[in-house]
């Protein structure tokens, strides 16, 4: 069975959408163009992929099933085209990279600033995501590359994994927090107030173990759930500055705080070593990286030098 991809990308448009109205108006075409086309698939699959009525437009069981292979294959196709269209001509093309919380707001979005001055013309999708949401777009083909926390992605063998560089991280919460008035704090003084923090893969449980008595397991992937889970550190920042809850920062991150009197470190003595993450850039190792990715990485590579030498 040969299926129109462009079918497929109608189906998902208006299972986004769930009116077809508002489905061909973002697809650029006319009302009857998508339902013609959405009954034509629904012919050439031999199923029901939506059930309509007056106000809605919803997937049958089966048809969910369809929209998530559609979903696959339209974002596949997508990812092709564009690197294809970059390694034409080595500008054109969006490049699309994800990256997680704190290494964003670091090395990622300095880096973006400096290539945007240099290039212009250069056309970006940057994307502020917890680790899971980021390996997730990696591994579906939505984004380029992904530059995160690479300690659990080592032995994965689908992907290419290039080293960045360490980041040191401190605790830290608001100036005139109850906990900086102790002298001497214990894990147990910490665990009354929430800990703000994004998802994290497991490897990283003993940033927050004996200090979060309300961090989860997500029991299919194995990632770390904090008490409050937040994907970017500027949501973060604020959640501390404005409450009794405490985070995990580099000092790049929250030093002007500290200078304004807003923040303060959180020293925490049961600790003999202050906690690491090892960050790198990841990609399919099927996927040969564009001019334009590794012009990006470079940048980020080299801020990343910087704030290690700092």
């Amino acid at each position: 069975m040969e299926i129109d991809l462009k079918l497929l990308q109608y189906a998902v448009v208006l299972a986004k959408h769930r009116h077809f109205g508002r489905a061909a108006a973002a697809l650029h075409i006319s009302q009857p163009t998508l339902s013609r086309n959405i009954a034509t698939l629904e012919k050439q699959l031999g199923l029901r992929v939506f059930e309509r009525s007056r106000r809605d437009v919803m997937a049958t069981p089966a048809g969910d099933d369809v929209l998530k292979m559609a979903d696959e294959l339209v974002s596949r196709a997508a990812a092709i085209s564009n690197s294809l269209q970059m390694v034409r001509d080595g500008r054109g093309g969006r490049l699309r990279v994800a990256a997680g919380v704190y290494v964003h707001d670091i090395a990622v979005r300095p880096a973006a600033i400096e290539m945007i001055k240099a290039n212009p013309s250069v056309r970006l999708e940057l994307l502020e995501r917890e680790w899971t949401a980021a390996l997730s777009m990696l591994m579906t083909d939505r984004v380029d590359f992904a530059v995160l926390d690479i300690a659990a992605l080592r032995g994965v063998p689908s992907l290419r994994v290039e080293p960045l560089g360490k980041l040191e991280g401190v605790y830290y919460c608001r100036a005139g927090h109850p906990l900086l008035k102790k002298a001497s704090l214990r894990p147990g003084d910490v665990r009354l107030y929430p800990f703000v923090f994004s998802s994290m893969s497991r490897e990283k449980v003993a940033l927050v173990e004996d200090i979060d008595p309300g961090f989860t397991v997500d029991p299919a992937t194995g990632d770390i759930l904090p008490s409050i889970a937040v994907s970017s550190f500027r949501l973060g920042l604020e959640i501390v500055s404005g409450t009794d809850a405490v985070s995990l920062g580099h000092l790049s991150q929250i030093e002007d705080g500290i200078a304004a009197n807003r923040l303060a470190i959180l020293d925490l003595p049961w600790r003999s070593r202050r906690p690491v993450a090892e960050m790198g850039v990841a990609y399919k190792r099927e996927r040969t990286l564009p001019p334009a990715a590794r012009a990006f990485i470079g940048l980020i590579r080299k801020r990343m030098r910087a704030i290690e030498r700092s």
